[in-house]
């Protein structure tokens, strides 16, 4: 199925747009050459979400099993200091995605993989929703959870993954209280710290998510906070 998918890709981008027929005899086939690429491009969804689909349903599974388990939440008095497993497991889970996919048609490996990040910012906006109320400590859990997702994920991210991501922000936002938003500032340097830890201990893990390295790539770069939908940075 990768296989069909990156030939659609190839009959959409480069044979479609220059037919010989058009080439050869300077004769526009506008009309024709539009019906193909609404064909192709209606193959292309269908395989694509084919394809996705058992993807798509075992991150639901996974992220919602996750954060509607009661070992979900931390204590009251607990500062988390390390993200809850089913982040673990559904970043795996896209892993064996990642190798399926650029081994065996690389080109599509950008769009498969963004798909799947902005599938799993929805699950993750959903699952947030069913619990209404969050202490200091719950929202903790929960930023450090959404910002590792997104921070291993970055290569890979889209306008609309960031929309969902902010989206989650606000849905915390609407189940917590004053006090805790003002806690949670103070809490934010040990919160950058925690997730450094995090991705340097997990590079191996995820290292094939991360961007090759060009030659220019190389020169050191101004190190710049990630901040979350609230404008908190984290």
């Amino acid at each position: 199925m990768l296989l069909t998918l990156s030939n659609l890709q190839a009959l959409r981008v480069d044979v479609v747009p220059n037919l010989t027929v058009e080439n050869s005899f300077s004769v526009k086939l506008t009309d024709e050459t539009k019906t193909i690429r609404e064909v192709l491009s209606q193959i292309d969804a269908r395989l694509f979400g084919t394809y996705t689909q058992p993807a798509v349903k075992n991150l639901r599974s996974i992220i919602h099993n996750g954060i509607s388990s009661p070992s979900w939440a931390p204590g009251p008095n607990d500062r988390p200091k390390e993200v809850r497993p089913y982040v673990y497991e559904a970043l795996l889970s896209l892993v064996l995605v990642h190798t399926q996919v650029s081994t065996t048609a690389s080109s599509l490996t950008a769009q498969v993989l963004s798909y799947l990040l902005e599938q799993a910012s929805r699950e993750l906006l959903d699952a947030f929703k069913l619990r209404q109320k969050y202490t200091l400590s719950e929202l903790m859990q929960a930023t450090l959870d959404v910002e590792f997702v997104a921070q291993t994920l970055s290569q890979y991210t889209t306008d609309r993954a960031g929309e969902m991501q902010s989206q989650i922000y606000q849905e915390l936002d609407k189940g917590t209280d004053n006090e805790a938003r003002v806690l949670l500032q103070n809490e934010l340097p040990e919160m950058r710290a925690v997730l450094k830890r995090l991705r340097e201990g997990s590079r191996s893990e995820f290292a094939c998510f991360k961007k090759a390295r060009t030659r220019q790539d190389r020169a050191p770069a101004p190190s710049l906070p990630v901040q979350n939908g609230n404008g908190n940075q984290i």
